[in-house]
């Protein structure tokens, strides 16, 4: 027996050791770059790539974007840009960041920090996309973001396309805090009207620079990302943005040692510590303690001749780096008078630069404390806080992305002018009800033509198309085709899709087609969790559409379809079993509330992948339309679905030569209801 021994310990623990090359997902999150590739791979087939990115440009899996592109045949990554510190991450601070042919690649690597910041025409003419995948730390002084605005602003001037994969604001996105910049203070370290903690995530930022720039900007959002997460929650493993901030704690401490550029007020250890020359270590920590600033103790640490503090971050949800650089600064200056740098008629100086203005500094000077201080630039702060509101894409839900995020310049002449101006086409997220849509107008709009129930012939075939998950971009291609068929539809209305699509519902109603409930976050693990959460959901999404159009839906599909199974994978175990499913209490309560909900019985396919093609839509209609009486065709208009748009005017004329005539869907026509 004793000879097996060493085998079967072998054997133990090889049963222990994963498989090599194995990539299962551990992380809270998905990345903008995992969803590009999982979900929205279409935006960029067939196109040349230009990419934007670092060490830190990697998936959830630890796997290089330039690698993915680079593996990817449908593409042709076709040149490289480095920011501050270059491809690699290891480049010091303010040294010139090269442009060179890669030597494993060969394809341009254009270095984008120092005498060459923005994209130059040369750099950009053999693109047709400038990608962006950057791990920014929260920090508005942080350049990462200065390129990416640079980068949006040169893409503008030559016509070139933008697309950012989103990535988290490490210090999440609750705290935002410090002095807005000022336009004579603009700089590289300070692009645009920001504090110094923004609480924006890269692809927030985004949205919030291209409401000046206007360039054709996608934003691939994170997936299971909320707007409370700090970096330590989502699971993925930090990679150092640049060489002074190997770690979490470095990058949360960067703002509150960080701030004294030009004063002999200095950071240390990785911006773990701060301190000056000849300053009393213990006096700054009685004072810094003495304040009650959340999440942070200051333990006093002389270094050689300087007396200082190092920080000690006990809890970083509540830690606000920014105010804390602010107090540092200003009880350092109590303790000890040094001079401030001011800025003249000819240079700004660095600190005003920094702070994005010179008011911090002649507070210093005049000695007003650190409440004095921040109360000084409250009123700037509530006005961007403000501002930024409608550019924010996550809420307190777990974010489940849809659709990429885009806001193209206008070219649908076709679609009706609003009775008001109509608001940029500027994602909302739609996880809180505290982030507003698109007011009510007081006038409701009235469908140009009021379809009309009718019963049908005994020998007569309807067809009730049908469009579930939009709106989306690819809804105005529907719309047009059956326009130009004389052809009505009717559309199921995902109410997280509404807000920047008022428009497109507008259109929808104007031209005769009828609209119906889909719920509001199409979310399975919440929506069949149990009965109530359910109903507030699809309550929610009904408010929604009639917010936008002023009508509220009278029909509605269940996610999935009235016969789901998927349900019983989310329903709540201590509620319902197999024999009393939470569908079946749905259904029940729904027949109590009087919901006419709809079914299919043809689909096109288009609900099993992305991954498909016109041809195979068109051959999915034709396989499952036999001689049915009625049919109710199950189609998508979400935006990963142009093949459904470009195979609509075939499915139309097929159709019509099987003798089918076509009618939207009313609560007043049941006999459809249940064809699935």
């Amino acid at each position: 027996m004793n000879k097996f021994l060493p085998f079967l310990i072998l054997a133990i623990i090889l049963t222990l050791i994963p498989p090599v090359g194995s990539s299962a997902n551990t992380t809270a999150i998905q990345l903008g770059s995992d969803v590009l590739f999982n979900q929205f791979h279409y935006l960029i087939e067939g196109k040349k790539v230009g990419l934007i990115t670092n060490q830190t440009g990697q998936n959830s899996q630890m796997v290089s974007t330039i690698d993915m592109l680079r593996r990817d045949r449908s593409v042709h990554l076709a040149a490289l840009y480095a920011p501050e510190h270059g491809l690699d991450g290891k480049t010091v601070a303010g040294k010139q960041v090269t442009s060179f042919v890669h030597p494993v690649y060969a394809i341009p690597v254009y270095g984008l920090s120092g005498s060459t910041r923005k994209p130059t025409p040369e750099m950009l003419k053999d693109i047709d996309i400038l990608l962006v995948d950057l791990q920014d730390i929260g920090s508005r002084t942080y350049t990462y973001i200065s390129t990416l605005q640079y980068a949006m602003t040169a893409a503008k001037e030559q016509g070139k396309e933008v697309m950012v994969l989103d990535r988290p604001n490490p210090l999440g996105g609750t705290i935002v805090e410090g002095p807005v910049v000022e336009l004579p203070y603009r700089s590289f370290i300070g692009v645009d009207t920001l504090p110094l903690a923004h609480g924006m995530t890269i692809g927030e930022l985004a949205l919030y620079f291209n409401r000046t720039i206007g360039v054709d900007l996608t934003v691939i959002p994170m997936q299971g990302y909320t707007r409370s997460l700090i970096y330590q929650q989502t699971g993925l493993a930090w990679i150092p943005s640049s060489p002074h901030l190997p770690n979490l704690t470095s990058v949360f401490g960067y703002m509150a040692t960080g701030l004294g550029e030009g004063t002999p007020l200095r950071q240390g250890d990785h911006f773990t510590w701060i301190g000056a020359e000849g300053l009393d270590s213990h006096k700054y920590a009685d004072l810094l303690n003495g304040s009650l600033l959340p999440g942070v103790i200051f333990i006093p640490e002389t270094k050689g001749t300087a007396g200082g503090v190092r920080l000690q971050i006990n809890d970083p949800h509540q830690f606000n780096p920014a105010k804390t650089g602010i107090y540092a600064l200003a009880y350092a200056k109590q303790l000890q008078s040094f001079p401030i740098p001011k800025s003249t008629s000819m240079q700004i100086s660095m600190f005003d630069k920094v702070m994005g203005t010179n008011k911090i500094g002649l507070l210093l000077e005049q000695g007003k404390s650190p409440q004095e201080i921040v109360s000084s630039y409250e009123a700037e702060l509530k006005k961007f806080v403000e501002l930024r509101q409608k550019y924010l894409i996550y809420g307190d839900e777990p974010f489940i992305p849809m659709q990429p995020l885009q806001q193209k310049q206008p070219k649908q002449p076709e679609q009706p002018k609003p009775s008001k101006p109509a608001k940029p086409e500027t994602p909302t997220p739609p996880q809180t009800d505290k982030q507003k849509g698109t007011t009510n107008q007081t006038k409701k709009p009235e469908p140009a033509t009021k379809p009309i129930p009718q019963t049908p012939k005994s020998s007569e075939k309807i067809a009730y198309l049908t469009f579930d998950d939009g709106p989306s971009p690819v809804t105005p291609r529907i719309l047009d085709t059956l326009k130009a068929h004389q052809v009505k539809a009717t559309f199921f209305i995902v109410g997280r899709e509404v807000a920047g699509h008022e428009a497109i519902l507008k259109r929808i109603v104007a031209e005769g087609h009828a609209v119906g409930g889909h719920s509001y976050s199409h979310n399975y693990q919440l929506l069949y969790k149990n009965m109530d959460g359910f109903f507030a959901d699809v309550e929610k999404g009904s408010q929604m559409i009639e917010k936008a159009i002023g009508v509220k839906p009278t029909v509605f599909r269940y996610p999935g379809g009235s016969t789901n199974t998927v349900s019983l994978k989310y329903q709540d175990p201590t509620r319902y079993n197999k024999q009393q499913t939470v569908m079946h209490a749905i259904k029940e309560e729904a027949k109590q509330r009087g919901y006419t909900f709809i079914d299919w019985n043809v689909t096109n396919g288009d609900a099993r992948s992305n991954k498909y093609t016109a041809a195979q839509a068109l051959a999915n209609v034709k396989q499952q339309v036999k001689s049915q009486k009625e049919i109710v065709v199950l189609m998508h208009d979400s935006s990963t679905k142009s093949p459904t748009a470009e195979a609509l005017p075939q499915i139309i004329s097929y159709l019509k030569e099987k003798g089918y005539r076509f009618e939207v869907i009313q609560a007043d026509r049941p006999t459809v209801s249940n064809v699935k």
